[in-house]
């Protein structure tokens, strides 16, 4: 037993959280959020601790029902996909799937292993050090369990496009919106070089990382849809739905003229232009980290990438 700790039991919260502060260093805010933990009615309590142990137990055993659960809505979402799972947009899914559900498995697993560690801990009653680790077990067992639903709903939203691809179709006509209002802004942003108050090399740098996603994004739609031509109609045992013909070929036509705008706006770029003195080695970074990201774009990840190179352009559009 040590003494500092023993100390703390019968202590008020904000004593202990001075005693500590001033021995650890720590953050007396997150002294004071661990500390809450193991303090009644304003007291810090060793028999607090059990009651804190206990709780954290079955916060620790509900992302393991949850896993179980994705799992269950993957198995789902891949029998209904099996007769268009040869379609590359379709397999990286369920292969996504997957990979998601192993590694937050392993996650789980891990968690029965550390709450053993802070059982351990607590019968050395370091009363601070147990209240620490009990706070970040109940942190990383509550982000499993998101992580986990948010997994089965993803998966449940699959299947129920690909039970119904009519679904899909409406919601890449939305993502075709996102996708020229992204274009228009790339345009805008060339216009604003001739503003007195911008930085034309910082504005033309912001216009060319952008249309390099935009570019990307265009992949990613067009990829999507070439999937859609070749979405077989169900057979008698499928639990794929049919694409809408007319729908699928009006979004064709969006996304052929959405390129055509695209490219048009690539011929406004000038290869020599002065800006690639100074931003040049940062595009080619860029552009590398892009490479990492192929159909199924996963759009938010992309849109944080850019946010990283982005330069602070006062007069630039929006993305």
């Amino acid at each position: 037993m040590t003494d500092h700790d023993d100390s703390l039991d019968g202590q008020s919260l904000d004593a202990a959280v001075d005693r500590v502060a001033a021995r650890t260093g720590d953050d007396p805010d997150a002294i004071r959020a661990a500390l809450g933990r193991v303090t009644t009615d304003g007291i810090v309590r060793r028999d607090a601790v059990d009651d804190a142990l206990a709780h954290v137990s079955k916060v620790v055993s509900t992302p393991e029902t949850r896993v179980e659960n994705a799992g269950m809505l993957i198995d789902d979402a891949r029998e209904a996909a099996a007769a268009v799972a040869h379609l590359d947009t379709v397999a990286e899914r369920l292969a996504d799937f997957e990979r998601r559900h192993e590694a937050v498995a392993s996650r789980v697993d891990d968690l029965g292993d550390q709450l053993q560690s802070v059982i351990d801990l607590a019968e050395s009653d370091d009363i601070y050090e147990t209240a620490v680790e009990i706070r970040r077990l109940n942190a990383a067992a509550n982000s499993a369990q998101h992580t986990a639903d948010e997994l089965g709903v993803d998966a449940e939203e699959f299947e129920a496009w690909v039970r119904n691809p009519d679904r899909r179709l409406h919601a890449l006509d939305d993502d075709a919106d996102a996708v020229t209002d992204f274009v228009e802004g790339v345009g805008e942003t060339l216009d604003a070089v001739a503003a007195e108050d911008v930085d034309p090399a910082a504005v033309r740098f912001d216009a060319t990382l952008r249309h390099r996603v935009a570019r990307l994004l265009l992949a990613d739609l067009r990829a999507e849809v070439e999937d859609l031509h070749a979405w077989p109609d169900p057979g008698p045992d499928d639990a794929h739905g049919a694409v809408d013909a007319d729908a699928l070929a009006a979004l064709d036509d969006r996304l052929t003229d959405l390129e055509q705008r695209w490219q048009s706006l690539g011929d406004r770029f000038d290869a020599e232009s002065e800006w690639r003195d100074r931003y040049g080695d940062r595009l080619a970074d860029f552009e590398a980290a892009l490479d990492d990201h192929s159909p199924p774009v996963d759009w938010g990840a992309v849109e944080s990438l850019l946010g990283e190179y982005r330069p602070e352009t006062e007069g630039a559009a929006s993305a």
